[in-house]
């Protein structure tokens, strides 16, 4: 019995009559019944609300001595193109030490182990700058004797590396959302802004800026929120929509552009709906506007 009470505490006092003892019989009977069923009515505790906010969908990895963004991403079994993109890093071949990565998808830290393989891919994708270093000490073991015009010394040293080329146009990027534009875009100074930040209204629909590829569909490192990449272009520009309150689409789904991926709404953060929108050249950050209509 809960809060203590017994059926065998509980004295009822007979009444004159045999009326009033079965009224009275009922009487106790109704309490016995009333005790008896409040303990079932106790609600059962509720389960701990899942793990959700920012920080939840991956972990911080301090670079060590000797890792490069390629060991990193198969010890963790997670897409370098991803780790590349979230951290706005353009070269995976050399990070400084000490740097911090925001790791999607991870749940613990891991120990780079020296058996990791640190080569990169045959065949270098869009997203990752030239291996300059390589180009650099080839023309340092191989000096010309003829004196070359910068064009065509910068040809000379692309077609050393095997770095694929562009595509050629770049795509045609349209507007995410409507709404006030509360933020620009920022790339120096105290308040740097890799993006632009738009007003929207509460569970207004975010819309694919270009057609693409879903590569992320998570919460992102920081106060970025839940955040939704699309690759565009066979990787050399992706899109980025940030602080929004619900992702419509999944990691892998494929998108044209206009087609709703996310809804805004308020965040931990921040009072009312906004989005946060950025577009990158090979994982470097650029002014929006100067692609937008």
């Amino acid at each position: 019995m809960r809060d203590g009470v017994d059926s065998e505490e509980i004295h009822i006092q007979p009444a004159p009559g045999s009326r009033g003892r079965r009224a009275m019989r009922r009487r106790g009977c109704v309490l016995i019944l009333c005790l008896l069923n409040g303990c079932a009515l106790v609600a059962p505790p509720l389960p701990p609300p899942p793990k959700s906010g920012p920080g939840a969908g991956g972990v911080h990895h301090t670079v060590r001595r000797g890792e490069n963004l390629w060991r990193i991403g198969r010890a963790y079994g997670v897409e370098v193109e991803q780790i590349a993109v979230l951290n706005g890093i353009d070269n995976p071949d050399r990070i400084e030490v000490g740097v911090r990565l925001f790791i999607p998808g991870a749940r613990t830290t891991r120990l780079i182990r020296k058996n990791v393989s640190a080569s990169p891919p045959k065949r270098r994708p869009l997203w990752a700058a030239p291996p300059r270093r390589k180009a650099a000490a080839r023309s340092a073991r191989r000096p010309s004797r003829k004196l070359k015009s910068p064009a065509r010394t910068h040809r000379a040293k692309k077609g050393r590396t095997t770095y694929r080329k562009s595509y050629g146009k770049r795509p045609r990027f349209s507007w995410p959302l409507r709404g006030r534009l509360i933020r620009r875009f920022s790339g120096r100074g105290n308040h740097k802004t890799d993006g632009i930040v738009i007003a929207a209204r509460e569970r207004a629909r975010v819309r694919a800026a270009a057609s693409g590829r879903v590569i992320y569909s998570d919460f992102g490192p920081g106060n970025l929120g839940r955040l939704i990449i699309l690759r565009h272009h066979g990787g050399e520009y992706h899109s980025i929509y940030a602080n929004v309150a619900e992702n419509l689409v999944r990691k892998g789904q494929s998108v044209s552009r206009g087609a709703p991926i996310a809804l805004t709404g308020r965040t931990p953060r921040f009072k009312t709906a906004r989005l946060h929108f950025e577009i990158r050249h090979r994982t470097r950050p650029k002014n929006p506007l100067s692609y937008l209509p």
